[in-house]
Formats: C-alpha cells, structure tokens, sequence
C-alpha cells in the first residue's frame, strides 16, 4: 500500500499534495460499497454489491434466480429426454491485440443463466422432467484478474447463480464426450462459430455428430424466449421509454445546420446517462436524402434548412433491447410535401397497430402496411403513369422495401426462427415500423429524396398493441 501511495503522490506536483490527500482519504472513508466475500465473487453485479440495483436473490432488476432456472425446467421440457443442451456464452472480441471491446452476452446463455460472463453451461435432462444444470467456468487466474479483475468463481456459480454442479473449464473436453455418449441426443447450435470454446466443443461433439445424435438447440430457445414474462416486460418498456426520451432530446436540440454525429452522440449520451449498457446498434441519423438509405449510419455531414432527419436508434438496458425511428424537420416545420408524406405513414402506423393482436400474425401486419402504403403512394400522385394495381404489384418495393417490424428482446431483431407466420400471444413484444423513401430523382419533383419511418415498441395484450413510447409523436409540428 505504501509503495502504490508512494507511486501516486510522485505524480502529482508538490503544492497539490494536499489536495491530492484529501480526495484519496475522502474516498477511502466515504465509500459505501461492500467488499464481496472472495469466495462469492460473483464477477459481475449481485445484491450483495449493487443493493441499489438488485433485489435479494435478483440477477437483473426484477428477475430472481428462480426465473432463470424456471426457464431452465422449461427448456428441459422442451427436449427429448435423456438429452443434454449444450450453451456457451459469446467469446471475447478484440479491438486490436488484446484491447477487448465492451463484451456482451450470447442471448440464449444470458437468458438461461443470468451470467454475464464467459462459461458454458449444460442442461442434462432425465426422467421424469428431471434436470441437472452444469456450469463451467474459467480457471482462477490472479494475474489476468490483475488486468482485467475478478470473474465468476466457482461457489458464487452454485450460490449466486445456482447451477448443480460447477467444473472448471479445463475439465469441459472430457466431460462433455462423456456425457454426449450416453445422451440420447445432444443439442448444440453448431452455427455459433464465434461462441465461447467452440473448437473446443465441436472436437468434444465429433462421435457424436458421426451418430447422428446431435440436433440444433435454436429453435427450442427462440420458442422460450418469444413470449416475455412480467419482469422482462418491464425491462423492455423502461429500455423503449429510455431510448424515447433521448430521441425526443435530439429533436429538441435540432436547428438547421445541426450535425448527424451531433444528434447521434447526443442520443447515446443520454441513454447512457439514463443506466443503459451500451446502444442497440449503430445509430442512424440520416438527413435530407439519406433519410432514404435504411441502415445508414455514417453520419457525417450537417442538415441543411427544410431537410428532414431520420433517426433510428436503440439500447440495450438491462440486456433489453429497444428500437425506435422518428422523422422531423430540423427547422421545425415540414414543407408541404414532407408533410403528405409524413401523414401518409401516420397514419399507416396507427392502422398497423390497431392489427397487432392476439390471433393475427406478422406476415398479416405487412401485407397490411403494404396495402395501406400502396394507397397511400397512389394518392401523392408521384407516380401518375401508374395505376393502383401496378403498385400493388411489386412496384412499392421501390419506396418501401423492408419488413413492417420483427420481434424485440434480448436481441434487437429477437427469436429469429420464429417466422412471420406464427400467431401473435400476448407478452410478445416487438417493433412496428412502416416507411415511406421516395427516391431523389428529379422524376418526383419536391417529393424526391423524402424519406419517412416511424418505429415504436409495442406489446401485444388481450385488449391490442400497448405502445411504450407514444407520447413522442410528432403531431405538433405537422
């Protein structure tokens, strides 16, 4: 302690040695974070660290340990009996060399375990809807913990985290080939290239594939994971209100001349600020014409007078993700056209939410929306060669050329082996999106390079789509 002290004050200039006391002291006296019992490191928040954010027994606020191995029953369930599930949890990624970037958690891992670090858990099913939950966790290592500080130790795995048995990761080979051979199948996303132990993994699983026993575990997950439960629910719809909020920010702060980069930091700024982990994805702020290019995210120029700006921008809070678009005028009026063809969408928004319920299904809500949009097309007049049919026909995909929304949660574009075509239940969640893009060619006159989305999070109940961020509609400025 002396030595590091020492090391500290040498770097400070003499008349600010006191200063530099009273700040290190007050630290050292002041803090109120509890040191966590060595052999309950847990590597991440628990309640005993973070009692402001987690409640007893909590693994992310309003979730208890009891859900996660709820989730696990139900998995084992799902599975033939006798059959083990095999999850790694999502590999470091690297920046350059070893400079990591923030790491986040495979879905499916977090979802069954509430672990937000590197392990690989095993569901091993038997009899009579009997499970054993597996976790294999890294070997201690004091210097790499020097650098990079404490992970999951192997009792906090089994208190905290309470998984049945817990092995250390050098043991994962052999008991994994253990276990798939006497398994009746073995269920592994070999797809996943870049998960935790991978190679690792599939050398382990090689007779196993060779006898047919192997099975992919996606689509059993993406089944669980469809339908929320209360407290995910409410993670979501503070993630929504969140990202909301710092998109109705940006809008506040917008002037002619404003820069994309400038709104989109500012976006990321705020939820932050607001307790989110990181961004959804790359923001897009695409303004005037690049308002039209869909997943536009260079944001590198200013906004000029009478130019819309299209943002498109999520968190994760949580682990849940949130995703929402708006498009106003940065002068704060709408020209006369932008203004046709923001209502156009509007009002194609509101009738699309009003199909989001229990019974009716995806694919349904976008033949809807490319219904309303073909309509609505038609009535601009920007295509007057055309009739009503032609664009029904496939000549929308010019101006309209995506989905109408997809599926929310743990993955921003969630459960993805869950088609279109299933029915809607309620506690699905997911994002509602209709757009119009008129091309900027000369052809569409004042319309050309207009380019309109609207996206909200929403709910599907008994009564309809709850929508988490409506009061940040644009109604006042058309």
């Amino acid at each position: 302690m002396l030595q590091a002290l020492s090391g500290t004050l040498a770097l400070v200039r003499p008349c600010c040695w006191g200063a530099a006391l009273q700040g290190l002291f007050r630290g050292l006296h002041t803090s109120t974070a509890q040191a966590e019992p060595r052999e309950l490191v847990a590597g991440q928040p628990t309640h005993y660290t973070h009692p402001d954010v987690l409640g007893p027994d909590e693994l992310a606020p309003g979730i208890h340990a009891k859900e996660f191995a709820a989730r696990r029953r139900n998995l084992a369930r799902l599975i033939p009996p006798g059959s083990i599930a095999i999850v790694p949890a999502a590999s470091q990624v690297y920046i350059t060399g070893v400079i990591p970037y923030p790491y986040r958690q495979d879905a499916d891992f977090q979802y069954l375990t509430g672990v937000h670090q590197q392990a690989v858990a095993i569901i091993q099913t038997g009899g009579n809807a009997e499970f054993e939950f597996s976790l294999f966790v890294p070997s201690p290592d004091s210097e790499k913990e020097r650098w990079d500080g404490a992970w999951l130790g192997q009792q906090a795995a089994q208190q905290v985290f309470k998984a049945d048995r817990v092995y250390n990761i050098l043991e994962l080979p052999a008991r994994v080939q253990q276990l798939a051979a006497s398994a009746t199948s073995v269920l592994f996303d070999f797809d996943r290239h870049n998960s935790y132990q991978y190679q690792s993994l599939r050398q382990s699983l090689h007779e196993a594939i060779g006898k047919g026993k192997t099975m992919p575990l996606k689509t059993h997950m993406h089944r669980l994971r469809w339908v929320k439960s209360v407290g995910e629910m409410n993670l979501m719809r503070s993630s929504a209100t969140v990202a909301a909020d710092a998109m109705q920010r940006c809008i506040q702060l917008s002037h002619t001349g404003v820069h994309e980069r400038f709104l989109a930091t500012e976006f990321e700024y705020q939820v932050k600020l607001a307790g989110a982990s990181r961004l959804a994805y790359p923001v897009v702020a695409g303004g005037g014409p690049d308002a039209c290019t869909i997943h536009y995210s260079r944001n590198d120029k200013q906004v000029g007078e009478n130019q819309l700006l299209l943002m498109d921008a999520g968190c994760e809070y949580h682990g849940y993700a949130s995703d929402v678009t708006r498009t106003w005028p940065v002068s704060g009026r709408y020209t006369l056209e932008q203004r046709q063809v923001y209502e156009t969408v509007l009002s194609v928004r509101q009738k699309c939410l009003e199909a989001v319920v229990p019974g009716n299904t995806l694919a349904k809500v976008h033949q809807l929306s490319v219904q309303l949009l073909c309509e609505g097309l038609h009535e601009l007049g920007i295509l007057p060669q055309y009739s009503l049919d032609d664009l029904r026909r496939g000549m929308y995909r010019d101006f309209y050329c995506h989905s109408v929304g997809h599926y929310l949660g743990l993955d921003v574009h969630d459960t993805n082996t869950i088609g279109p075509h299933r029915t809607l239940e309620p506690g699905v969640v997911m994002a509602i999106e209709p757009g119009l893009y008129i091309p900027n060619h000369p052809q569409f006159g004042a319309y050309a390079g207009i380019g309109v989305r609207i996206e909200d999070d929403v709910l599907v109940t008994n009564s309809g789509a709850q929508v988490w961020n409506q009061r940040h509609l644009l109604h006042s400025l058309i």
